[in-house]
Formats: structure tokens, sequence, C-alpha cells
């Protein structure tokens, strides 16, 4: 593989691989016998890609994307079993990577590493990604709270807040405000300009 190519990853059932997205070409693949219906989106920082496995046996893979055909038993930095995903994606912050799994188990790991740094139960189950705004994490459950937690080590909860409706569709940041989908409304949150 050259080095700084371009690659399109795609996360499908029991395997991800890397295209070529100029050629469609593939130019490795990673498998995963006990992943199904893959819902959260790879994630690439500090040289590896994220990819979590999906339904039946979730897992978080951290992969070098520097190999080519079959990488399973060779470019798998390192993989993590318990509190992986199936639904929501992961997130990097500096040198961590964040997950929320479905059951409210948040973890903070080491992103080249792989240690982890924290786990967390934030309660509630949760379908919708973790986002990063103006240096906070928000952690959106389908319960409708929203926990905002402070980044790094130790886990520091800011806040927890509440809205009508619950939610599973991630939320959007765009324009200062945060985007917050619930099935009884819209949401728009930003702060009001000071006078």
């Amino acid at each position: 593989m050259e080095r700084n190519q371009d690659q399109l990853i795609s996360v499908g059932a029991f395997r991800a691989r890397a295209y070529d997205p100029l050629t469609g070409k593939e130019i490795w693949r990673v498998r995963y016998d006990e992943g199904f219906s893959n819902v959260p989106r790879p994630v690439f920082a500090h040289g590896l890609v994220f990819i979590t496995t999906g339904f039946q046996q979730p897992e978080l893979l951290a992969v070098r994307p520097d190999g080519k055909g079959d990488v399973t038993k060779t470019h798998i930095a390192w993989s993590l079993k318990r509190g992986a995903p199936l639904t929501p994606s992961p997130i990097v912050v500096g040198n961590e990577l964040y997950i929320v799994n479905d059951g409210g188990i948040a973890t903070c790991i080491d992103a080249r590493t792989g240690n982890v740094i924290w786990q967390s139960r934030l309660g509630g189950t949760y379908s919708a990604s973790p986002v990063f705004a103006d240096g906070r994490l928000y952690f959106p459950a389908e319960q409708g709270v929203t926990t905002v937690v402070e980044p790094g080590n130790p886990a520091r909860r800011l806040a927890t807040n509440k809205l009508d409706g619950g939610h599973l569709a991630s939320m959007a940041v765009a324009g200062g405000a945060i985007f917050l989908r619930t099935d009884a409304a819209l949401y728009r949150i930003q702060q009001s300009p000071q006078p």
C-alpha cells in the first residue's frame, strides 16, 4: 500500500474491507466471524481504523490500515470485547477513544494502546452515538436524558439534561448549536447571546 493512500472503509457482516475509492479495488480486509448487522461507523485516528463488529458478539477492533489482503492475523493492533457497542459509534478526542454500549456503560480507552482508562455506568439504553462539542462529550440515551462528560481521566459528569420524548438519533452540532431530535420534537439548543 502506498503511504497516505486514500481508503474507503466498508464495514459489513463478518468482515470489513478497505477499498481504493478511485478504482474500487480491495486493499485489505479483516474478518470477525461473530459480527453482523453493523451499525457503528468506522473511525480513523492515530494511524488506526476503529471497527465495531456488530451484533451477535460485539467487539471493537483497532486495525492498522497499511496491509494488503486478509490482515486479520497481522494488523489488529488491539481489541476490546467488554463494553463494546452494538449500535452507537465510537468517537476519538485527543488520545482517547470513547464508546458507550447499548446498555449504558461508557468506556474511555487509550486509542493507541487499547488500555481501558475508565468505565462508568451512565444509566439508560443507547442507540445514538456520543458527540464532542465545546470541550464536552454528550451521551444521549433513548429515554431522553443526555449525560454530559468532561473528556479525560478521571470520568467527570458535568450534567444530565432531560428532554420530552426519547431519542434514537445522534445529535448534530452546527453554528454553535446542538440539534437533537426526539420522538416528540426537534430541539435547537444554544447559549443565548450575551448583551
